[in-house]
């Protein structure tokens, strides 16, 4: 039995597992050095499994069809050769995907599509696209940067520099944002009780505070939906899977985020009218996904060798 290594790194952290007779994993800090970082990730593949036949990497950047990350801006590495560099400290292959397709390849497995598109709604939007069953990635490996679809041509500036990208509206980042504005506005929100503070505001406060009522949180919440749902439906409209993803912390809201964001979804004709309308969820495995995913990236690369 092949042995085949998952790496997911991350800004803070990085999870590694090892796909076998069993599964076994960990999780590592991420070092802020990039060869610091290939040397851990060695020494833990070594630890865990000894031998391996290959390993897929998740990465939180952009990657050409060599393995190449050309920037990884939460670490800030630039031309970073993972594939090659890491290969020649285990001895095996080296395969590396973004991070946002390999978590939407491992979920679209776990749920039986073979098309299907997944958002997620953390510090950024992060996208990932499985066509026929295989990560769609463009010509150059910079594809399904979803984030990026512009929604309003004179809208709010974005991390990337623009402005109106879906990224500025339904980010976890923006929501929490929206609700802080509210927050200043409103000094009986229920927010700030259920907050402590403006500080510590989080997606899951902002729709606990809707659920009371609270007038504030409910029209934050409104309109960040609104937003999501004009970026769900282009995405549908493009692409036309069997299914939307919905990942990130705020996929954790379940049907409280789902409900009302199918029935806006439905209101912009999602799906067309009369025709198959793509089904609308939430992730299921969680943290997890990405590693999942690139052993699943792995696996693949090596059938086709």
């Amino acid at each position: 039995m092949s042995v085949i290594a998952g790496v997911d790194i991350g800004g803070t952290k990085t999870k590694i597992g090892i796909m076998a007779d069993k599964f076994v994993s960990t999780v590592i800090d991420t070092p802020k050095d990039a060869q610091k970082l290939i040397d851990v990730i060695a020494k833990t593949l070594h630890d865990l499994a000894g031998e391996i036949d290959a390993v897929g990497v998740g990465v939180p950047g952009a990657v050409d069809s060599v393995g190449r990350v050309s920037y990884m801006p939460n670490l800030g590495f630039r031309n970073f050769d993972i594939a090659t560099t890491l290969s020649q400290k285990v001895g095996a292959r080296v395969f590396v995907i973004n991070d946002a397709n390999a978590a939407a390849l491992a979920e679209c497995q776990s749920g039986g599509f073979t098309d299907a598109v997944m958002l997620t709604l953390g510090t950024g939007v992060g996208g990932g696209v499985i066509l026929g069953g295989k990560v769609f990635d463009g010509k150059f490996g910079k594809a399904a940067e979803l984030g990026h679809i512009i929604i309003d041509v004179d809208g709010k500036v974005c991390g990337c520099g623009n402005r109106g990208c879906l990224e500025a509206y339904a980010s976890a980042s923006a929501l929490i944002r929206r609700a802080k504005e509210e927050m200043t506005n409103n000094n009986h929100s229920a927010l700030w009780k259920l907050c402590g503070g403006i500080d510590n505001v989080d997606g899951a406060a902002v729709f606990a505070a809707a659920k009371q009522g609270d007038v504030s949180a409910k029209s934050v919440l409104s309109e960040y939906i609104r937003y999501l749902s004009i970026g769900v439906v282009n995405v549908c409209n493009i692409f036309r899977p069997q299914a939307v993803i919905i990942g990130g912390g705020i996929s954790n809201q379940g049907e409280d985020l789902l409900a009302p964001l199918r029935a806006e979804c439905e209101r912009l004709n999602y799906g067309y009218v009369g025709a198959h309308k793509p089904a609308l969820l939430a992730a299921k495995l969680g943290a997890l996904s990405g590693m999942y995913g690139a052993i699943a990236f792995a696996k693949s690369k090596l059938s086709e060798a």
